[in-house]
Protein backbone atom coordinates (compact mmCIF):
# COMPACT_ATOMS: atom_id res chain seq x y z
CA UNK A 1 0.00 0.00 0.00
CA UNK A 2 1.46 3.45 -1.17
CA UNK A 3 2.55 5.74 1.38
CA UNK A 4 1.59 9.42 1.01
CA UNK A 5 4.38 11.98 -0.26
CA UNK A 6 4.81 13.92 2.84
CA UNK A 7 3.42 17.53 2.85
CA UNK A 8 6.57 19.52 4.15
CA UNK A 9 8.44 17.88 0.51
CA UNK A 10 5.65 19.34 -1.33
CA UNK A 11 3.62 17.64 -4.59
CA UNK A 12 5.57 15.84 -7.53
CA UNK A 13 4.36 18.71 -9.51
CA UNK A 14 5.27 21.26 -8.00
CA UNK A 15 8.42 19.74 -6.93
CA UNK A 16 9.74 18.95 -10.91
CA UNK A 17 8.91 22.87 -12.15
CA UNK A 18 10.53 24.08 -8.91
CA UNK A 19 13.81 22.20 -9.82
CA UNK A 20 13.22 23.27 -13.64
CA UNK A 21 12.79 27.19 -12.33
CA UNK A 22 15.83 26.65 -10.61
CA UNK A 23 18.29 25.34 -12.80
CA UNK A 24 17.36 28.29 -15.05
CA UNK A 25 17.95 30.66 -12.50
CA UNK A 26 21.11 29.50 -11.94
CA UNK A 27 21.75 29.58 -15.79
CA UNK A 28 20.80 33.05 -15.76
CA UNK A 29 23.25 34.98 -16.59
CA UNK A 30 24.06 37.73 -13.24
CA UNK A 31 22.48 40.45 -13.16
CA UNK A 32 20.17 39.40 -15.78
CA UNK A 33 16.97 41.00 -14.60
CA UNK A 34 18.35 42.13 -11.38
CA UNK A 35 20.11 45.78 -11.51
CA UNK A 36 22.88 46.23 -9.46
CA UNK A 37 23.76 50.06 -8.49
CA UNK A 38 27.94 50.52 -8.36
CA UNK A 39 29.29 52.80 -7.24
CA UNK A 40 29.56 56.60 -9.51
CA UNK A 41 32.66 57.41 -7.62
CA UNK A 42 34.47 54.06 -8.76
CA UNK A 43 33.01 54.70 -12.18
CA UNK A 44 34.55 58.34 -12.55
CA UNK A 45 38.19 57.03 -11.70
CA UNK A 46 37.99 54.55 -14.04
CA UNK A 47 37.25 56.34 -16.47
CA UNK A 48 39.84 58.54 -15.52
CA UNK A 49 41.92 56.20 -15.36
CA UNK A 50 41.59 55.08 -18.86
CA UNK A 51 41.47 58.70 -20.14
CA UNK A 52 45.24 59.26 -18.36
CA UNK A 53 46.43 55.87 -19.89
CA UNK A 54 45.50 57.51 -23.65
CA UNK A 55 46.58 60.77 -23.13
CA UNK A 56 49.87 59.48 -22.05
CA UNK A 57 50.17 57.01 -24.76
CA UNK A 58 49.51 59.95 -27.35
CA UNK A 59 51.88 61.88 -25.52
CA UNK A 60 54.73 59.39 -25.34
CA UNK A 61 53.94 58.64 -29.14
CA UNK A 62 54.05 62.63 -29.99
CA UNK A 63 57.49 62.82 -28.40
CA UNK A 64 58.83 59.60 -30.59
CA UNK A 65 57.78 61.39 -33.94
CA UNK A 66 59.05 64.67 -32.90
CA UNK A 67 62.20 62.98 -31.91
CA UNK A 68 62.29 61.05 -35.35
CA UNK A 69 61.09 63.35 -36.96
CA UNK A 70 64.06 65.90 -35.65
CA UNK A 71 66.71 63.51 -36.63
CA UNK A 72 65.38 62.90 -40.02
CA UNK A 73 65.29 66.68 -40.66
CA UNK A 74 68.52 66.89 -39.14
CA UNK A 75 70.82 64.37 -39.98
CA UNK A 76 69.04 61.81 -42.71
CA UNK A 77 67.41 64.14 -45.13
CA UNK A 78 69.58 67.06 -45.60
CA UNK A 79 72.82 65.23 -46.56
CA UNK A 80 71.02 63.63 -49.00
CA UNK A 81 69.25 66.51 -50.79
CA UNK A 82 69.82 67.02 -54.32
CA UNK A 83 72.21 70.33 -54.12
CA UNK A 84 72.94 70.62 -58.35
CA UNK A 85 73.30 68.69 -61.97
CA UNK A 86 75.34 68.71 -64.95
CA UNK A 87 73.34 66.26 -67.24
CA UNK A 88 73.02 63.19 -65.62
CA UNK A 89 75.47 63.78 -62.92
CA UNK A 90 74.16 65.10 -59.16
CA UNK A 91 75.41 66.73 -56.00
CA UNK A 92 73.65 66.81 -53.22
CA UNK A 93 74.57 68.34 -49.73
CA UNK A 94 76.28 65.74 -48.43
CA UNK A 95 78.71 65.95 -51.39
CA UNK A 96 78.67 69.79 -50.32
CA UNK A 97 79.86 69.16 -46.91
CA UNK A 98 82.43 66.91 -47.69
CA UNK A 99 84.89 68.87 -50.38
CA UNK A 100 84.67 72.12 -47.88
CA UNK A 101 86.04 70.05 -45.48
CA UNK A 102 88.48 68.69 -47.78
CA UNK A 103 88.96 72.32 -47.93
CA UNK A 104 89.27 73.40 -44.72
CA UNK A 105 91.82 70.63 -44.57
CA UNK A 106 94.20 72.15 -47.09
CA UNK A 107 93.95 74.86 -45.41
CA UNK A 108 94.59 73.83 -41.92
CA UNK A 109 97.67 72.10 -43.96
CA UNK A 110 98.40 76.04 -45.49
CA UNK A 111 97.60 78.18 -42.40
CA UNK A 112 94.47 79.18 -43.78
CA UNK A 113 90.57 79.62 -42.76
CA UNK A 114 87.81 78.92 -44.40
CA UNK A 115 85.46 81.55 -44.83
CA UNK A 116 82.35 79.96 -44.02
CA UNK A 117 79.97 83.54 -44.82
CA UNK A 118 80.93 82.65 -48.62
CA UNK A 119 82.40 79.61 -49.06
CA UNK A 120 79.21 77.10 -48.98
CA UNK A 121 77.55 78.56 -52.37
CA UNK A 122 81.00 79.64 -54.27
CA UNK A 123 82.20 75.64 -53.17
CA UNK A 124 78.79 74.85 -54.92
CA UNK A 125 79.99 76.83 -58.11
CA UNK A 126 83.01 75.44 -58.02
CA UNK A 127 81.28 71.75 -57.95
CA UNK A 128 79.35 72.90 -61.20
CA UNK A 129 81.97 74.80 -62.98
CA UNK A 130 84.43 71.37 -62.54
CA UNK A 131 81.81 69.49 -63.81
CA UNK A 132 80.67 71.31 -67.20
CA UNK A 133 84.56 71.01 -67.67
CA UNK A 134 84.79 67.59 -67.10
CA UNK A 135 81.84 66.68 -69.78
CA UNK A 136 83.32 69.48 -72.00
CA UNK A 137 86.79 68.00 -71.77
CA UNK A 138 86.83 66.25 -74.89
CA UNK A 139 84.87 68.85 -77.22
CA UNK A 140 87.66 71.03 -76.24
CA UNK A 141 90.79 68.73 -77.07
CA UNK A 142 91.47 68.62 -72.65
CA UNK A 143 92.48 65.01 -71.35
CA UNK A 144 94.09 64.76 -68.26
CA UNK A 145 95.99 62.15 -67.64
CA UNK A 146 97.19 59.69 -64.84
CA UNK A 147 100.92 60.68 -65.56
CA UNK A 148 99.25 64.11 -65.23
CA UNK A 149 98.39 63.87 -61.90
CA UNK A 150 101.45 61.84 -61.00
CA UNK A 151 103.42 64.66 -62.27
CA UNK A 152 101.99 67.28 -60.72
CA UNK A 153 101.79 65.70 -57.59
CA UNK A 154 105.59 65.16 -57.50
CA UNK A 155 106.23 68.51 -58.32
CA UNK A 156 104.57 69.57 -55.12
CA UNK A 157 105.87 67.14 -52.80
CA UNK A 158 109.38 65.81 -54.31
CA UNK A 159 111.92 67.63 -52.45
CA UNK A 160 114.17 70.12 -54.12
CA UNK A 161 118.00 69.60 -53.62
CA UNK A 162 120.12 72.20 -52.72
CA UNK A 163 122.31 73.68 -55.78
CA UNK A 164 125.40 71.04 -56.14
CA UNK A 165 124.08 68.36 -53.51
CA UNK A 166 124.61 64.74 -54.30
CA UNK A 167 121.20 63.02 -54.76
CA UNK A 168 120.41 59.40 -53.72
CA UNK A 169 117.12 58.72 -56.20
CA UNK A 170 116.13 56.33 -53.02
CA UNK A 171 115.96 58.73 -50.49
CA UNK A 172 114.30 61.01 -53.20
CA UNK A 173 111.78 58.52 -53.32
CA UNK A 174 111.49 58.06 -49.80
CA UNK A 175 111.02 61.63 -48.83
CA UNK A 176 108.43 62.26 -51.52
CA UNK A 177 106.32 59.41 -50.03
CA UNK A 178 106.62 60.46 -46.58
CA UNK A 179 105.48 64.45 -47.28
CA UNK A 180 102.92 63.83 -49.18
CA UNK A 181 101.86 61.09 -46.26
CA UNK A 182 102.28 63.69 -43.89
CA UNK A 183 100.21 65.92 -46.05
CA UNK A 184 97.20 63.20 -46.33
CA UNK A 185 97.02 62.93 -42.73
CA UNK A 186 97.49 66.43 -41.52
CA UNK A 187 94.20 66.97 -43.96
CA UNK A 188 92.14 64.26 -43.47
CA UNK A 189 92.40 63.48 -47.31
CA UNK A 190 92.64 60.11 -48.79
CA UNK A 191 94.82 59.62 -51.46
CA UNK A 192 91.88 59.49 -54.22
CA UNK A 193 90.57 62.57 -53.00
CA UNK A 194 93.46 64.62 -53.54
CA UNK A 195 93.86 62.53 -57.01
CA UNK A 196 90.43 64.09 -58.12
CA UNK A 197 91.03 67.74 -56.86
CA UNK A 198 94.34 67.59 -58.91
CA UNK A 199 92.32 66.36 -61.85
CA UNK A 200 90.28 69.56 -61.85
CA UNK A 201 92.96 71.81 -60.94
CA UNK A 202 94.74 70.61 -64.11
CA UNK A 203 91.79 70.37 -66.51
CA UNK A 204 91.06 74.27 -65.41
CA UNK A 205 95.23 75.10 -66.11
CA UNK A 206 94.88 73.49 -69.59
CA UNK A 207 91.60 75.55 -69.92
CA UNK A 208 93.40 78.83 -68.98
CA UNK A 209 96.02 77.95 -71.68
CA UNK A 210 93.58 77.48 -74.18
CA UNK A 211 91.89 80.91 -73.58
CA UNK A 212 94.88 82.89 -73.33
CA UNK A 213 95.60 82.09 -76.86
CA UNK A 214 93.19 84.49 -77.66
CA UNK A 215 94.91 87.52 -75.93
CA UNK A 216 96.05 90.13 -77.71
CA UNK A 217 99.79 91.66 -76.97
CA UNK A 218 100.76 94.46 -77.30
CA UNK A 219 96.97 96.48 -76.40
CA UNK A 220 96.00 99.02 -74.72
CA UNK A 221 96.66 99.76 -71.12
CA UNK A 222 96.03 102.53 -68.11
CA UNK A 223 98.63 103.17 -65.43
CA UNK A 224 96.92 103.47 -62.36
CA UNK A 225 96.95 103.75 -58.69
CA UNK A 226 94.63 102.45 -56.48
CA UNK A 227 93.12 102.77 -52.43
CA UNK A 228 91.41 99.36 -52.08
CA UNK A 229 89.45 98.95 -48.56
CA UNK A 230 88.11 95.56 -47.70
CA UNK A 231 84.23 95.12 -47.29
CA UNK A 232 84.34 94.72 -43.55
CA UNK A 233 86.63 97.32 -42.92
CA UNK A 234 84.16 100.02 -41.68
CA UNK A 235 85.75 102.75 -43.09
CA UNK A 236 83.46 104.78 -45.11
CA UNK A 237 84.55 105.52 -48.63
CA UNK A 238 83.01 109.46 -48.62
CA UNK A 239 85.26 110.48 -45.50
CA UNK A 240 88.31 109.08 -48.11
CA UNK A 241 87.37 111.08 -50.67
CA UNK A 242 87.20 114.36 -48.09
CA UNK A 243 90.94 113.24 -47.00
CA UNK A 244 92.14 113.03 -50.49
CA UNK A 245 91.00 116.73 -50.95
CA UNK A 246 93.30 117.86 -48.50
CA UNK A 247 96.26 114.73 -48.73
CA UNK A 248 98.58 112.93 -51.06
CA UNK A 249 96.50 110.18 -52.74
CA UNK A 250 99.88 107.78 -51.86
CA UNK A 251 99.77 108.56 -48.25
CA UNK A 252 96.21 107.76 -47.76
CA UNK A 253 96.73 104.95 -49.90
CA UNK A 254 100.00 103.60 -47.82
CA UNK A 255 97.57 104.23 -44.49
CA UNK A 256 94.53 102.48 -45.37
CA UNK A 257 95.54 100.04 -48.15
CA UNK A 258 94.49 96.30 -48.09
CA UNK A 259 97.43 94.24 -48.85
CA UNK A 260 97.01 92.78 -52.62
CA UNK A 261 99.39 90.89 -55.03
CA UNK A 262 98.32 93.20 -57.49
CA UNK A 263 99.74 96.72 -55.88
CA UNK A 264 102.67 98.23 -54.13
CA UNK A 265 101.66 99.08 -50.29
CA UNK A 266 101.42 102.36 -51.76
CA UNK A 267 98.78 101.32 -53.80
CA UNK A 268 100.63 101.69 -57.51
CA UNK A 269 99.22 98.91 -59.31
CA UNK A 270 101.18 99.84 -62.90
CA UNK A 271 99.79 99.01 -66.47
CA UNK A 272 96.33 97.45 -66.56
CA UNK A 273 94.50 96.00 -69.21
CA UNK A 274 91.12 95.97 -70.17
CA UNK A 275 89.52 93.45 -68.71
CA UNK A 276 92.16 92.67 -65.75
CA UNK A 277 89.70 94.45 -63.47
CA UNK A 278 86.24 94.91 -65.20
CA UNK A 279 84.80 96.82 -62.21
CA UNK A 280 87.27 99.36 -62.96
CA UNK A 281 87.14 99.27 -66.57
CA UNK A 282 84.48 101.50 -66.95
CA UNK A 283 86.35 104.32 -65.10
CA UNK A 284 89.97 104.09 -66.48
CA UNK A 285 88.84 103.31 -69.83
CA UNK A 286 85.39 104.78 -70.21
CA UNK A 287 82.04 103.29 -71.75
CA UNK A 288 81.02 104.87 -74.85
CA UNK A 289 77.50 102.80 -74.83
CA UNK A 290 76.88 105.09 -70.97
CA UNK A 291 78.26 108.04 -72.25
CA UNK A 292 81.35 107.29 -69.40
CA UNK A 293 84.50 109.57 -69.55
CA UNK A 294 87.31 108.01 -68.90
CA UNK A 295 88.93 109.58 -65.79
CA UNK A 296 92.25 112.34 -66.95
CA UNK A 297 95.59 111.90 -65.42
CA UNK A 298 95.90 112.78 -62.32
CA UNK A 299 92.69 112.49 -61.21
CA UNK A 300 90.56 110.05 -59.40
CA UNK A 301 87.02 107.89 -58.93
CA UNK A 302 84.55 107.52 -56.36
CA UNK A 303 84.02 104.38 -54.50
CA UNK A 304 83.77 101.41 -56.49
CA UNK A 305 82.24 98.17 -55.09
CA UNK A 306 84.32 94.75 -56.30
CA UNK A 307 84.14 91.28 -55.46
CA UNK A 308 87.17 92.19 -53.85
CA UNK A 309 86.62 95.41 -52.12
CA UNK A 310 86.24 99.24 -52.61
CA UNK A 311 88.42 101.12 -54.93
CA UNK A 312 88.93 104.33 -55.14
CA UNK A 313 91.02 104.62 -58.85
CA UNK A 314 93.96 107.39 -59.76
CA UNK A 315 94.96 107.26 -63.06
CA UNK A 316 98.85 107.96 -63.36
CA UNK A 317 98.68 107.58 -67.17
CA UNK A 318 96.23 107.78 -69.88
CA UNK A 319 95.82 104.94 -72.75
CA UNK A 320 98.71 103.82 -74.57
CA UNK A 321 99.37 100.38 -76.31
CA UNK A 322 101.83 98.28 -74.49
CA UNK A 323 103.30 95.09 -74.22
CA UNK A 324 101.36 92.82 -71.36
CA UNK A 325 103.68 92.10 -68.10
CA UNK A 326 102.95 88.29 -66.70
CA UNK A 327 101.46 89.36 -64.09
CA UNK A 328 98.86 91.15 -65.80
CA UNK A 329 98.86 88.06 -68.66
CA UNK A 330 98.16 86.20 -65.89
CA UNK A 331 95.37 88.10 -64.35
CA UNK A 332 93.67 88.47 -67.79
CA UNK A 333 93.66 84.82 -68.01
CA UNK A 334 92.05 84.37 -65.03
CA UNK A 335 89.48 86.51 -65.77
CA UNK A 336 89.16 84.49 -69.46
CA UNK A 337 88.06 81.21 -67.46
CA UNK A 338 85.45 82.85 -65.22
CA UNK A 339 83.87 84.03 -68.39
CA UNK A 340 84.29 80.80 -69.54
CA UNK A 341 82.59 79.36 -66.58
CA UNK A 342 80.19 82.00 -66.51
CA UNK A 343 78.48 81.49 -70.19
CA UNK A 344 78.76 77.87 -69.52
CA UNK A 345 76.39 78.06 -66.56
CA UNK A 346 74.12 80.75 -68.33
CA UNK A 347 74.01 78.35 -70.98
CA UNK A 348 73.54 75.03 -68.82
CA UNK A 349 70.31 77.15 -67.05
CA UNK A 350 69.09 77.97 -70.08
CA UNK A 351 68.49 74.61 -71.41
CA UNK A 352 67.89 72.55 -68.32
CA UNK A 353 71.61 70.59 -68.35
CA UNK A 354 72.78 73.05 -65.50
CA UNK A 355 70.69 73.11 -62.40
CA UNK A 356 70.80 74.15 -58.62
CA UNK A 357 68.93 73.72 -55.12
CA UNK A 358 70.29 76.42 -52.37
CA UNK A 359 68.19 78.52 -49.92
CA UNK A 360 69.27 79.97 -46.40
CA UNK A 361 68.01 76.84 -44.41
CA UNK A 362 70.70 74.65 -46.36
CA UNK A 363 72.98 77.24 -46.14
CA UNK A 364 72.33 77.23 -42.72
CA UNK A 365 72.70 73.71 -42.56
CA UNK A 366 75.87 73.04 -44.51
CA UNK A 367 77.58 76.11 -42.62
CA UNK A 368 76.58 74.47 -39.07
CA UNK A 369 78.18 70.81 -40.42
CA UNK A 370 81.20 72.30 -41.69
CA UNK A 371 81.66 74.41 -38.23
CA UNK A 372 81.89 71.31 -36.44
CA UNK A 373 85.03 70.44 -37.94
CA UNK A 374 86.60 73.76 -38.70
CA UNK A 375 90.13 73.45 -37.91
CA UNK A 376 91.33 75.29 -34.90
CA UNK A 377 95.43 75.60 -34.42
CA UNK A 378 97.31 78.58 -33.42
CA UNK A 379 100.48 78.37 -36.32
CA UNK A 380 100.02 77.68 -39.86
CA UNK A 381 102.52 74.44 -41.14
CA UNK A 382 104.38 75.81 -44.28
CA UNK A 383 103.40 74.23 -47.06
CA UNK A 384 104.53 75.15 -51.31
CA UNK A 385 100.98 76.18 -52.87
CA UNK A 386 98.93 73.79 -53.49
CA UNK A 387 97.74 75.22 -56.88
CA UNK A 388 100.03 77.47 -58.24
CA UNK A 389 99.46 79.97 -61.27
CA UNK A 390 95.59 79.38 -61.47
CA UNK A 391 95.15 78.10 -57.87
Amino acid sequence: MPFPRPRWFGSAETSRGGRRRSARSQRRPRGEGVTLQEDPKAVRERRQQRTGIGIGAAFLFLIIGVVVFGYYQEFYRPPRIWAGSVNNVEFTMGDLVQRIRVLQGVNRYQGGQVNLSTVPFEYLQNLINAEMLRQQSRSLGIEVTDEDIERELRRQFVPIPDPGQETDPGQIEREFKANYGAFLTATGLSDGDFRVILEEQISERFLAFLLAQDIEDPQQQVEIQWIQLAQDSGIPPQEVIKRLENEDFTRVAQELNTPSQYARPDGVVGWVPRGAFPEIDDAIFGNEEEGIEPLAPGTFSGPIFGDEGIFLVKVITGSEERRLDDRMALKLTRELVKIWQREALVAGTGNGTVKMQFNSRLYEWVTDQVFITAPRIERPTPVPPLVPGLG
